[in-house]
């Protein structure tokens, strides 16, 4: 099975890890890059002519902190700050290729052009995989998959591989509203695809559209380079959560099995207000959505809190059409003299240079796990990456990779039929509860749990704590740690995962509030040790005795 050949597509964040667990199992994939450097959206040259890549702007800061972030087996240096800049992720990335040689197996500036199922699908499973230089290819920003006719297909290279890894990922297409009047709009119209830095934007009127992640970003980095306020219309609203929570913490600490699986929604969502009010009066002012906000949406930040009440950014509602340069919404506020506005309103994927019938838009994900097409019949084809979430999508990613090179090396068991469409459906409730309808964004703690279990590295409570009681109630009531994924199971690593939970249990709870209860140290578990081991002995003599009462009867 080893000798099979492997094509990933994209040499971002999902191509290096499926190249690495690759790799890993003895695989010697051939990875296609149409950019001249490693990374994807951190390291792209967007404003290279022929790049379909988004890349992140200068001064983006990390949404969550670096042993989330980061991969399981690679840790970001000690030195490195709980969340990275752009150019501390950009460095990371860097050395974790080089650390396991990733490069020697990436062919740069090349463009996958088409790829399709050979003659033999049927039988073997195979594809053909087309590809040309990327200063080669004219289609722009086109799609592709779309443009490329036969003829043309007859002057690209063209490979024949068992396996198609798809990598490109999920930010391919912006998405714009259908906002009355835009067409006419004399100024400048981005999205955040585009984006770069608010120096562009020095002296000009500037309105930034959205509710989440980005549109908070982006209007507090141009607030700092314009004369006037930014305006921010929010549409249904948001919940702004503060990156550094009571005690110096960051918002990780939020995130544990307990409150996933067994806290009460109600509690964690009172919690959630409350961090939120502390900073900003989001109900009095009225910019908070009818949802709460583990299922609205919501934005992190630190520094917006301080321009929304210096009025370097004034929040706006919904924004509903355009009068040539002025904006109004819905409340029927106007702001006139707009020159920019920046759409943050998501992305769709891209797959159209596969053909084949898989739904990658708002609706149907017929995709197990996110990553296998459910009507395929070879599991040679799959999507990392293609996931929109709460949380870090390299946890979810390199999950992915461990999954499919292990199902492509036989180590894995194929999932049938029947366990794929119970996973698709899963999927789909579990994004419907979150958003309200059926997108890709679903809570990534939850999907990497589900793929970790198939693998066999969830890290089971029970079987961590008869090895290390204080880790176990880490991993349970603690954040959710990509290290984690290591501590049990195939290609485990219990010393070492164990030492990084350590500390960055240490690092992410320092000071943390007793209510908080996630800052566990092995003075706090004494009594809770006590009890676990009693309770374990009671059940062990309860079996005991059940088994021989059973015993008697039978006798």
């Amino acid at each position: 099975m080893s000798s099979q050949s492997v094509c990933v597509v994209g040499a971002g964040v999902a191509g290096l890890a499926a190249i690495k667990e690759c790799k890993h199992v003895g695989l010697d994939p051939v990875c296609y890059e149409l950019n001249s450097d490693l990374g994807g959206i951190w390291t792209s040259d967007r404003d290279g002519p022929t790049s379909n890549t988004p890349c992140a702007w200068d001064n983006l800061i990390t949404n969550t902190s670096k042993f989330i972030m980061t991969f399981s087996d690679f840790n970001a240096a000690e030195d490195t700050p709980p969340y990275m800049t752009r150019p501390a992720v950009t460095e990371y990335f860097r050395s974790y290729a080089e650390h396991f040689r990733l490069t020697d197996h990436i062919r740069y500036n090349t463009r996958v052009i088409k790829v399709r199922k050979t003659t033999d699908h049927s039988l073997t499973g195979k594809w053909e995989v087309f590809t040309c230089p990327t200063s080669e290819f004219h289609g722009g920003d086109k799609r592709p998959g779309l443009e490329v006719h036969q003829e043309e297909l007859a002057r690209c290279h063209k490979e024949v591989f068992d396996v198609v890894l798809v990598c490109s990922g999920y930010f391919k297409i912006p998405q714009y509203p259908d906002i009355p009047g835009l067409d006419s709009f004399p100024g400048v119209v981005k999205h955040s695809f585009h984006y770069k830095s608010g120096i562009a934007f020095q002296g000009q009127k500037v309105l930034v559209v959205g509710n989440s992640f980005s549109a908070g970003d982006i209007a507090n980095d141009v607030s700092l380079y314009t004369e006037k306020p930014v305006d921010l219309t929010l549409g249904k609203g948001t919940w702004i959560l503060p990156r550094v929570q009571s005690g110096g913490c960051p918002a990780d600490r939020n995130n544990s099995r307990n409150d996933l699986y067994r806290g009460n929604e109600e509690k964690s969502n009172n919690r959630l207000i409350e961090y939120c009010q502390s900073r900003l009066d989001h109900i009095g002012s009225g910019i908070n959505p009818d949802q709460p906000p583990t299922r609205a949406a919501y934005m992190l930040g630190d520094e917006i809190y301080l321009k929304i009440l210096t009025d370097r950014v004034r929040i706006k509602d919904q924004l509903v059409r355009f009068d040539g340069s002025t904006a109004v919404f819905k409340s029927g506020m106007k702001t006139s003299g707009v020159d920019a506005v920046i759409f943050c309103t998501g992305y769709t994927g891209d797959i159209s240079f596969i053909e084949i019938d898989v739904s990658i838009d708002r609706g149907r994900m017929e995709l197990h796990n996110l990553m296998l097409p459910v009507n395929e019949k070879h599991h040679t084809l799959a999507f990392l990456g293609f996931l929109v979430g709460d949380g870090a999508p390299a946890q979810a990613i390199e999950l992915q990779a461990r999954y499919i090179a292990r199902l492509i090396t036989g180590k894995l068991a194929p999932p049938s039929k029947k366990a794929m469409k119970e996973n698709v459906e899963m999927i789909k409730n579990i994004s419907i509860m979150r958003n309200g309808m059926f997108t890709y964004k679903v809570p990534l703690l939850k999907l990497c749990d589900l793929i970790a279990c198939e693998i066999g590295v969830y890290p089971y409570f029970w079987r961590i704590f008869l090895r290390d009681p204080v880790l176990a109630f880490m991993v349970w009531y603690g954040p959710i740690f990509t290290a984690q994924y290591r501590l049990l199971g195939p290609d485990s690593d219990w010393d070492t995962a164990r030492a990084v939970c350590y500390r960055a249990n240490d690092v992410i709870t320092a000071n943390a509030s007793p209510r908080g209860k996630v800052n566990i140290k092995r003075d706090d578990v004494t009594a809770a040790r006590g009890k676990q081991f009693l309770l374990l002995a009671c059940s062990i003599s309860m079996l005991v005795a059940l088994g021989y009462m059973n015993y008697e009867s039978r006798s």
